[in-house]
């Protein structure tokens, strides 16, 4: 029995989930979008959300209590262990200008992140869309325009893609109509 037990063990360690973790949450904060698969997307996101927090719990404290923004500035670091990525998150260096991440989900209570089926019943078809047409994706990372057409599966033979991002336009677009399915009608 697995009472008291959480979490998705992933066919890994201890050591060897908790670096994908990081890695995982680095890359969502450098891209804002990322392409993975479901199970790691959806073990990631408890991690993601509570760092996002701790920063944001951190930028109130920044103006009145500096050792409290501090603390919580090296407490992202030490979960991250990515400079630039807490950097980004919490508006500093090259994004103050810019604001951070953090402080573009100040009014929002939570579910700073989201998870995008991308296979269907057929390999690389958007769930519920026609299949007859092959869905492109448009989205742009690190401002080069990209695009991925979604057929067949890159990742694992029995893994399901999805698409992880940032919700509110957080780092790159909203997600546009390419990325929502088509309803077929039968």
């Amino acid at each position: 029995m697995r009472h008291r037990k959480r979490g998705r063990h992933l066919s890994r360690t201890a050591a060897h989930r908790k670096a994908l973790r990081q890695n995982i949450t680095n890359s969502l904060l450098k891209y804002g979008r990322i392409i993975t698969t479901l199970e790691k997307a959806k073990e990631t996101r408890s991690f993601a959300e509570k760092i996002i927090t701790t920063a944001k719990k951190g930028l109130l404290k920044k103006g009145a209590d500096k050792p409290g923004y501090v603390h919580c500035y090296r407490q992202v670091l030490s979960r991250l262990r990515n400079i630039d990525a807490v950097k980004k998150l919490f508006g500093e260096g090259q994004w103050r200008e810019a604001g951070g991440i953090a402080q573009r989900y100040m009014n929002r209570n939570g579910g700073y992140t989201r998870i995008l089926k991308l296979s269907g019943t057929r390999l690389g078809v958007l769930s519920g869309s026609n299949v007859g047409k092959i869905p492109e994706l448009e989205y742009k990372m690190e401002g080069v325009d990209r695009k991925l057409r979604l057929l067949g599966r890159q990742l694992n033979d029995n893994a399901s893609r999805v698409i992880f991002e940032l919700v509110e336009g957080a780092v790159g677009a909203q997600p546009s109509e390419e990325i929502k399915p088509e309803v077929a009608t039968a």
